[in-house]
């Protein structure tokens, strides 16, 4: 368990595994069957829906995260709290993507300006963007833990908190189809693996490097 923490994946180990998770992501979409109304616009929904799922819950630890180092001063610690949050960042610049596209398909629009989920998202994308270039140039353990706390509770607060006026409030869980329910579950999980992997990498090179 240490080993996982504290050191980086093998190159050639992390290629292969995020090869594989890339590819049973890829086979989850095209073996998603099409939905009724939306067709196979639906993938591009439960990709959306995945991705901004694991992105909130990666806030989420990397607030956590950001709060412990505020209590204790370890280099782990740290690596980790950064690690996240990069990769947090990432993943919610994929999200916003994904999102411009969905819109575009389902509603013949590249950005719902009048929807304020939307609003929200890009909100918080530009602040959280904003916030990891501060820290990168701040270099401070106490600005990186207040600085991520503070992106995690936007994060939550500002998209938990959107009105809603096009976008369905829960459409999948609102779904009679229990096939739909699994194969988000999958598609969430492998997404969320995938962002372990790169999180894990980040951090571990970090550690490496200050070693």
């Amino acid at each position: 368990m240490t080993d996982f923490l504290t050191k980086p994946p093998a190159p050639r180990r992390l290629i292969v595994s995020l090869a594989v998770l890339l590819g049973l992501l890829a086979l989850l979409l095209i073996l998603l069957p099409p939905e009724q109304t939306l067709g196979a616009v639906v993938k591009v929904v439960f990709l959306h829906g995945a991705l901004v799922r694991t992105g909130l819950l990666l806030f989420a630890f990397g607030g956590l995260l950001g709060l412990a180092t505020l209590v204790w001063e370890r280099p782990d610690l740290q690596a980790w709290t950064l690690a996240i949050q990069e990769t947090a960042v990432l993943l919610w610049i994929a999200y916003a993507l994904s999102s411009m596209v969905a819109t575009k398909l389902a509603w013949g629009q590249w950005i719902a300006w009048d929807e304020p989920r939307v609003r929200a998202s890009i909100n918080v994308l530009w602040f959280c963007i904003a916030a990891l270039l501060l820290v990168r140039w701040v270099d401070n353990r106490t600005f990186t833990g207040l600085a991520n706390l503070a992106v995690a509770i936007m994060a939550w607060v500002l998209i938990r908190g959107a009105s809603l006026v096009r976008h369905p409030f829960n459409p999948i869980g609102d779904s009679t189809s229990s096939a739909y329910g699994w194969f988000f579950i999958a598609i969430g999980a492998t997404v969320f693996f995938i962002a372990a992997q790169v999180a894990r990498w980040l951090a571990g090179r970090r550690l490496k490097i200050e070693n």
